[in-house]
């Protein structure tokens, strides 16, 4: 099946990472242009989607052996942050729907080649939330009802990827599974109206006892330990990374872009801005030295960690050793910090912008309510992610309410 998938995929030429990365730094300018009209139509400019489409910039992390890219987990996390520096709510559904070539490379072969065999270009969304979902096993299969919050990309994507518990018959809890189901067999509801990533359309969706085929869950302790079901046909490290130890570096990157985009904008604007009360130069100010020079060290910071851990990641999988629970923790925590880190170099940039930061046609008002939104994360919480680190250096595991 995989070689007549490739053989059906469409062309694409795969060049260097670097290569790829120039494809999203191209993308920039428009994305920047069309950020206003992707936060009042409530989604990504579907321009936007076909040139993410045109360049290979979905697949660069489906299977090799489906004519995908199969780059590194890293080059997904800096095209994620370019795309951001353009338009965070672009930044945050491209991550959100690409990521998922990458999860569904670690299903069974047959859920890989049913969705890749009836549309190489598929595009999944997601809402892995397991207590919203409530399945029980039945014969080749799962029954499962639920309301999922915040599938981000939902308008765009033809699957969606679910999370839900799993109940025996004297209803108690024995599993928690990831489902893929087909988004004709959800109903999903217009209830995304929020501050900030308004463009992300990330709606609620719903169904009740709907059928999953076996082939089509996977169990979420599965894409934890290094072995994923789906390594078997796709080898390399890619597919074997823990996706918890990681996953919050997928929130955090396009937080990364936002203050890339905002800082770039600031300086730039800042060269020649004056002030309205005294016409004196900005730029002279000590105070917006200092915003600018705090906010391009968080941002430099920030991707200098987020690059070391998906580096590190592959690395200790590609010499045939296996995630420890160290790694995962420490990797979590990196995240958390840096993204807290550049959060509070956009606001910081945006205050510092004065009055004319509020018009929505300036561009740091949106990178501020877009970080200010995607910030509050789980994963992206210290409180959270913090205490759960500490925990652990501390001798007393895990935070067991994560």
């Amino acid at each position: 099946m995989a070689e007549g998938i490739a053989e059906n995929a469409n062309s694409i030429d795969w060049p260097s990472a670097d290569e790829m990365l120039a494809r999203a730094e191209a993308l920039v300018p428009a994305l920047k242009e069309r950020a206003l009209e992707t936060e009042q139509i409530g989604k990504v400019h579907p321009d936007t989607i076909n040139e993410l489409h045109e360049t290979g910039l979905f697949r660069i992390n489906q299977p090799a052996r489906v004519g995908g890219g199969d780059y590194s987990y890293r080059t997904m996390m800096e095209a994620t942050s370019i795309l951001g520096k353009g338009c965070g709510s672009t930044s945050w559904v491209y991550i959100n729907l690409t990521c998922h070539h990458w999860m569904l490379g670690m299903w069974p072969a047959q859920a890989q080649d049913d969705l890749w065999g009836e549309n190489v270009d598929v595009l999944i969304a997601s809402s892995v939330i397991f207590p919203a979902g409530r399945a029980t096993q039945v014969d080749g299969g799962y029954q499962l009802s639920g309301r999922w919050p915040f599938c981000s990309g939902v308008d765009w994507a033809d699957y969606l990827m679910l999370g839900g518990t799993v109940y025996d018959e004297q209803d108690q809890a024995i599993d928690r599974r990831v489902f893929i189901v087909a988004k004709s067999d959800l109903t999903v509801l217009d209830n995304w109206d929020v501050s900030g990533l308004v463009g992300t359309g990330s709606k609620d969706s719903e169904t009740a006892d709907l059928f999953v085929p076996e082939y089509m869950t996977v169990a979420a302790a599965d894409l934890q330990h290094c072995q994923t079901p789906g390594s078997a046909v796709n080898p390399t490290p890619l597919f074997n990374i823990p996706q918890a130890g990681l996953f919050p570096h997928i929130i955090a990157s396009p937080i990364i872009g936002m203050a890339e985009g905002a800082y770039d904008h600031f300086i730039e604007a800042n060269q020649v801005a004056t002030s309205t009360y005294n016409t004196s130069r900005i730029a002279e100010y000590q105070s917006i030295q200092i915003k600018a020079a705090s906010a391009a060290a968080a941002i430099a910071t920030a991707k200098l960690v987020i690059n070391t851990d998906c580096d590190e990641a592959t690395e200790t999988l590609a010499a045939g050793n296996i995630c420890s629970e160290e790694q995962k923790h420490r990797w979590r925590r990196n995240a958390a910090y840096t993204a807290n880190l550049c959060f509070d170099a956009v606001e910081g940039l945006y205050k510092a912008t004065g009055g004319g930061g509020a018009y929505k046609t300036n561009p740091i008002q949106r990178h501020y309510r877009d970080a200010s939104v995607g910030i509050t994360h789980i994963s992206m919480s210290w409180d959270v992610m913090g205490a759960e680190y500490g925990r652990y250096a501390l001798g007393l595991g895990g935070n067991p309410a994560i």
